[in-house]
């Protein structure tokens, strides 16, 4: 028997991340909501950049469609000054990697909006 947060086999697929960093399907809100806000948070990066009225914001996504055979992927999304745009990672690593190389980009090619 479930817990009231069980999560039925056919619904779309719910991850955590195992200690290697490996997505592992979970069968119950309770442990993903957990796990977010414990260690989940390590997997979380974010830069508010607000004199290019940019924010970027990189995290494991714990979900996965049922509709497709995709795992789960990290999300980076840049979202303000006509940016709005999300790109998606395979592992940790490569998220943190695009992350950097999202806000290196806003820094090097957007004009500062310094208000003095």
């Amino acid at each position: 028997m479930g817990s009231d947060y069980s999560i039925p086999e056919d619904w779309d697929r719910v991850y955590i991340l195992d200690a290697s960093c490996a997505p592992v399907r979970v069968f119950d809100f309770g442990v993903e909501v957990d796990w977010q806000i414990t260690i989940g948070k390590q997997y979380e990066l974010y830069d508010r950049l607000p004199e290019y009225g940019v924010e970027v914001r990189t995290r494991f996504s714990c979900w996965a469609s049922m509709n497709d055979d995709n795992p789960p992927t990290f999300w980076t999304t840049i979202r303000g000054n006509g940016l709005d745009h999300l790109y998606h990672s395979a592992t940790w690593d490569e998220a943190q990697d695009k992350h950097r190389r999202v806000v290196e980009k806003v820094r090097r090619t957007l004009p500062r909006n310094d208000v003095l």
